[in-house]
């Protein structure tokens, strides 16, 4: 699908956030740049990476990661909380890492924020840290220290 025809209104955060791992394995850094509030406050944090602030900061750390291509990614086990105009997801992105003819999948467990604009729902927080072990799984009683 080219960019042309996707929707710039983003009529719910789950849309929104389809459209976001949509453009991760197209390589598609206008429409990561189009789905991202346009405010000095948004946030976004890689994998062992600095606080990224400010907009400008964001749409650069994804135009220099997806320089190096598409990335082979899925979001899977969503939990969310979502009000009228606020929604947090928090989720497990499985991606498939290759070298060579070798494939592994890893997961990393990440938080998306969205603020409902009067242009649609738009992207303000993006925190992605790797689970523990390269494997995420869910814990309802933790035991010992957490950090």
């Amino acid at each position: 699908m080219s960019r042309l025809s996707k929707p710039l209104l983003f009529a719910s955060p789950a849309e929104c956030e389809q459209a976001f791992y949509d453009a991760l394995e197209a390589a598609d850094v206008d429409a990561i740049n189009d789905l991202w509030l346009d405010d000095e406050d948004v946030c976004c944090i890689h994998p062992n990476g600095p606080r990224l602030v400010g907009v400008n900061a964001v749409r650069a750390s994804w135009a220099a990661i997806l320089a190096n291509g598409a990335i082979n990614i899925r979001a899977t086990a969503r939990k969310a909380v979502e009000t009228p105009t606020v929604a947090v997801h928090n989720v497990v992105e499985q991606i498939v890492m290759t070298q060579g003819r070798r494939q592994q999948i890893v997961h990393v467990i990440a938080t998306n924020a969205y603020v409902k604009t009067p242009a649609g729902w738009k992207m303000v927080l993006h925190h992605a840290a790797a689970a523990p072990e390269g494997r995420a799984e869910d814990v309802h009683a933790p035991s010992g220290p957490l950090h």
